[in-house]
């Protein structure tokens, strides 16, 4: 069955830059969190991810989050939608750098899908949503730590408990929260606690057996998960099983991309490039990718911090935007999906670009040599540009050029095959198997640059020019 995506939309979203205090009593604030963002939404589920999403980008914290009843086709008013979501937080810059990221995850990331039932035309709409890291908003309520993944499902009464057990036989999952039917809006669902390849594995499942139900709604017959055949039953022994732990037969579930070896267990050494069927070891270039993007994340994250402590509100929004395009990155990697276009700052990459050539001409910063007295932010900033810089030598080894001939490197599998594979002449000049990353890598390194060059320029509200000298490059004698 094809799945449409059901797109959510934001239908009134508002700041307030200092709230009342008898609002603020009435919403529980902390004394120095009065800033508010309110946003309502067409679809529940979707916008608290997206809420969750805004709670990484900035310090801004979710205070309020509710559904309404009976859902957005009954709304209260045209604004309504189905929920509203209200961040808190110090200022409104954090608040804006909250609204940003959770208005681009609700609208890129956040789909509900719909399959068709019978031949009346009606939808059976669900939200099969892996979460990779959760944020402040969504780890509390899912009982894990934050950053951690989970597998966020709902779907209506039925067919949610179906996919909810499709999905816990399927993977390495636990739920920790099950939401049981009817919700405010007459859906059910839950939370999915695991590592990221599982909550894929369990969300595949839990659309699989809600595509079932929607096959033959009133046929009575045992439910079937993700991948299972009208008459699945477990092998017992011979080819591709191996003992599990207990040494009784378990289906042969993994497997190694590189010899085709099937495991029952997957072994520490291997990691999921895409999913069970293609492990690879932990040196695969393409694994050693996903650890530098994973320290870029964690160094531009390092860098927004000591702008928080230098109250440089609007460098901490403008770390935001590279955070989430880092992380965006993961997603286009792993699936193989090409990188949306982006901007960064309002500009376009060859725009960042150009910028980095006229420091002087925009800013008054020449060629800048970082310096002690210029103190942590730009410490920080000059090693999340070195992180970015090593990623992006990884990436190009990771995805090269392709020789004549290749539908696929040795580095890819069938998840990417989609990726351009233009670059054909087998030059060593030839453009990158994936060059959306490559030039999303190189533009963060020169965004850090920029952001360096501004904050030396004294160009962030709340902060003065560094102590010090700025030293610039000079031509040789």
């Amino acid at each position: 069955m094809d799945y449409c995506p059901v797109r959510p939309r934001a239908l009134a979203v508002r700041t307030i830059s200092e709230a009342s205090p008898d609002l603020a009593a009435s919403l529980g604030l902390a004394p120095d969190r009065r800033a508010l963002g309110l946003i309502t939404a067409t679809s529940d589920d979707a916008l608290f991810t997206a809420l969750d999403q805004g709670t990484k980008a900035s310090p801004a914290d979710v205070v309020y989050a509710r559904s309404f009843y009976a859902g957005a086709a009954h709304a209260s008013g045209p604004l309504s939608g189905e929920c509203i979501g209200i961040y808190a937080a110090r200022d409104p810059a954090e608040i804006d750098a909250a609204l940003t990221a959770c208005l681009a995850y609700l609208e890129n990331e956040a789909w509900f899908y719909a399959i068709g039932v019978g031949t009346g035309g009606d939808d059976v709409i669900f939200f099969p949503h892996v979460v990779a890291a959760t944020g402040r908003y969504l780890a509390p309520l899912a009982g894990v730590a934050a950053g951690a993944p989970i597998a966020y499902l709902i779907a209506p009464p039925l067919e949610s408990i179906i996919g909810i057990d499709a999905a816990c036989k399927a993977a390495t999952v636990r739920l920790t929260k099950w939401f049981g039917p009817p919700s405010e809006t007459n859906f059910g669902g839950g939370y999915l606690a695991g590592d990221q390849p599982a909550c894929e594995a369990a969300a595949r499942a839990f659309a699989s057996a809600i595509a079932d139900v929607c096959a033959a709604p009133r046929t009575a017959r045992d439910a079937r998960g993700g991948g299972e055949a009208p008459s699945a039953s477990v092998a017992r022994g011979g080819n591709g099983v191996r003992a599990g732990a207990t040494g009784s037969a378990q289906p042969a579930r993994f497997r190694a991309l590189a010899t085709g070896e099937r495991f029952a267990i997957k072994p520490d050494h291997l990691t999921h490039l895409v999913d069970d069927t293609t492990l690879v070891v932990k040196t695969h270039p393409r694994i050693a990718l996903r650890g530098k993007i994973d320290f870029l994340q964690s160094a531009i994250l390092d860098a927004q911090v000591a702008a928080d402590q230098e109250q440089a509100r609007g460098l901490v929004g403008e770390l935001g935007e590279l955070l989430e395009l880092a992380r965006a990155l993961v997603g286009a990697e792993v699936t193989g999906k090409p990188l949306a276009p982006f901007r960064l700052f309002g500009m376009s990459p060859d725009e960042v670009r150009d910028a980095t050539h006229h420091t002087q001409e925009l800013y008054g910063v020449p060629f800048m040599y970082p310096d002690v007295r210029q103190g942590p932010v730009i410490a920080k900033l000059n090693l999340a540009r070195a992180v970015a810089r090593e990623a992006e030598l990884s990436a190009l080894a990771a995805f090269p050029a392709r020789g004549p001939g290749d539908d696929h490197d040795h580095h890819q599998v069938d998840a990417d095959a989609d990726v351009d594979s233009s670059a054909t002449t087998g030059s060593p000049i030839a453009p990158p198997g994936r060059p959306d990353l490559c030039l999303a890598l190189n533009r963060i390194s020169s965004a850090l640059y920029l952001l360096a060059c501004k904050y030396v320029a004294g160009r962030y509200d709340g902060t003065r020019r560094p102590r010090g000298p700025v030293r610039g490059w000079r031509p040789p004698r």
